[in-house]
């Protein structure tokens, strides 16, 4: 593996601020070089214009300007959406990095969901549409957090959902954790007519002991169809999570799970820093002319 849990926080900041650099070129060259910017400050001159001509009651100027000023704000529109679709598209392609690279997933104990009514399998009904298997926790298992996660493929191994419950090994709180529930299905999916899949995952377990064996059950709304597979994976409490030396006001939250969160974090906080750089630099450069 490239990255372990213990650097791969340096990889992940890497690509937040190749982000930064990407993103802050691309909103400064959307409709032409600080375009952005230049519309901004030509809607505040006419502003300015269309008080005065109000203040003279010049009917003919306030029309004149008021059209000039809708004509700016249809370009602003423009511009901006111009730049929203650029800038997901982007962030879509970062997003899809991390899956190759996150690391704490090589351990994961993985098996198939059945509906089988098999004790093998920890399922109780036959066709109830509960899938169920069961997982042992290693006797030299780490202790703390765990997920247990229920996967949903396609018959061709397309992921289409996964959610997950959350499992303490000996010991661990709830906010140690963050249990993600997902659907590849979107917007644009429903439109082409794709089903959006959820799954309800639970174990009958959550406080549990290493050598326990625990029974993760999961159903499927709307049902499973022929020839698409649930599996389920235990992440054994090797995940990757960044805890802040403070904790973020309003969401109440110093742990960050997960890739995906603590690259926007970082997106997030190498941008502050930039701005903040950047209104220092143009300060001094105007104190020393």
């Amino acid at each position: 593996m490239l990255f372990d849990l213990g650097n791969y926080w340096v990889f992940v900041a890497l690509l937040a601020i190749i982000y930064v650099a990407i993103t802050t070129t691309v909103q400064a060259n959307i409709g032409g070089k600080n375009r952005l910017k230049t519309i901004q400050e030509d809607m505040k001159s006419v502003q300015l214009q269309l008080m005065e001509a109000s203040k003279s009651k010049d009917t003919a100027a306030s029309d004149a300007v008021m059209k000039k000023y809708w004509e700016l704000t249809g370009e602003l529109m423009k511009v901006q959406f111009q730049m929203l679709a650029v800038l997901l598209v982007i962030l879509f392609v970062f997003m899809a990095i991390f899956p190759h690279f996150e690391p704490g997933a090589e351990d994961d104990i993985r098996a198939q969901l059945f509906d089988d009514g098999l004790a093998a399998h920890c399922d109780l009904l036959s066709s109830d549409g509960v899938f169920s298997n069961c997982f042992a926790i290693p006797a030299n298992a780490s202790t703390g957090a765990w997920v247990a996660d229920a996967n949903l493929y396609s018959a061709a191994n397309e992921s289409l959902a996964k959610n997950g419950t959350a499992l303490y090994v000996e010991k661990g709180e709830p906010q140690d954790i963050w249990v993600q529930a997902s659907s590849q299905s979107g917007f644009l999916d429903g439109l082409l007519g794709k089903t959006a899949y959820h799954i309800n995952a639970t174990a009958d377990a959550q406080n549990v002991t290493r050598g326990q064996t625990v029974a993760l059950h999961a159903a499927v709304s709307p049902a499973l169809p022929a020839g698409d597979r649930l599996e389920g994976s235990l992440d054994m409490g090797t995940f990757y999570y960044v805890d802040l030396p403070f904790t973020i006001p309003l969401i109440n939250i110093r742990r960050i799970i997960g890739s995906y969160g603590v690259f926007l974090f970082a997106a997030f906080v190498i941008s502050i820093l930039y701005s903040i750089g950047k209104a220092v630099y143009s300060a001094a450069m105007k104190k020393s002319k």
